[in-house]
């Protein structure tokens, strides 16, 4: 069997050097490894199989047994803590790799929840590089006990951000019209979820959808997100963590809005 932290410092580099100071992190990801792997090995000899990618350790085994696609999502988790770590210090800097110790060991039986994680790191590069914000918190606690994912700056202006996972089955998706309603309902839902119990004014905040997926699985319902370009100015553009091949078959992971990812769909069906 392959140790663990030899699996981190192979398929997640920059984080390897950023949690190797702290042993208890180290030792942390090496336990949670080996529960996992008794948890699959049990699976196998009682059900024949195991259901796969429901953590971080899976796409190394994915990946050491040549999946293409497990490799390319690593990289993709790498090359975004990379950018991420050259524009931080201090706090933020410490709270990025909590959140990125948490990414690997935090999962149970019933639930995966990298998928979380890795949003809330694709959102932070995306707006540190794109929009020209400042990370100052990774997690910020409101006086209604509800948290948003982290706080930004900008010209001494602070903004909660709040990342809002959203999974589908497109092949259950009937229209475009009733895909922007469930979407609609699903982000009026979470907005009252965050700021119920406030009173007085608002803080300024950003709830940012997150999409995953195959982006030529969306392309058909693509009028569904004209609807939200003046929904609410509280709720930052679709963005999409995109599962796609190049040109030479390559598989590759890419983060950014929805839009964008849509229209270079539209162009290739041109050519």
């Amino acid at each position: 069997m392959d140790e663990p932290i030899d699996l981190l410092q192979h398929y997640l580099s920059t984080i390897y050097d950023a949690l190797t100071p702290s042993n208890k992190m180290i030792s942390d990801i090496s336990n949670k490894y080996y529960e996992r792997f008794k948890k699959v090995e049990s699976d196998i000899n009682k059900k024949g199989e195991f259901i796969s990618e429901k953590t971080i350790f899976d796409f190394w085994w994915n990946a050491n047994e040549g999946d293409k696609a497990s490799l390319a999502f690593l990289e993709f988790i790498n090359n975004t803590v990379t950018e991420i770590l050259q524009k931080v210090d201090g706090d933020p800097r410490k709270q990025i790799i909590s959140l990125c110790h948490k990414m690997i060991i935090n999962f149970n039986d019933n639930q995966s929840q990298f998928q979380s994680y890795v949003a809330e790191l694709a959102v932070i590069s995306k707006l540190l590089k794109d929009e020209g914000l400042r990370l100052t918190q990774v997690e910020k606690k409101l006086p209604n006990g509800k948290r948003f994912d982290f706080e930004v700056e900008k010209d001494g202006n602070k903004t909660l951000v709040e990342v809002f996972n959203i999974n589908f089955n497109y092949d259950r998706i009937e229209s475009s019209e009733k895909f922007q309603k469930l979407l609609e309902h699903r982000l009026a839902k979470k907005l009252k979820s965050k700021l119920q119990g406030l009173t007085g004014t608002y803080p300024p905040f950003l709830l940012v959808p997150v999409l995953w997926g195959n982006i030529i699985e969306l392309e058909p319902f693509a009028d569904a997100f004209t609807f939200f370009k003046d929904f609410n100015h509280f709720i930052y553009q679709f963005t999409m963590v995109a599962e796609y091949k190049n040109h030479e078959g390559e598989y590759l992971f890419n983060f950014g809005n929805v839009e964008d990812f849509l229209e270079r769909v539209r162009t290739i069906k041109k050519r």
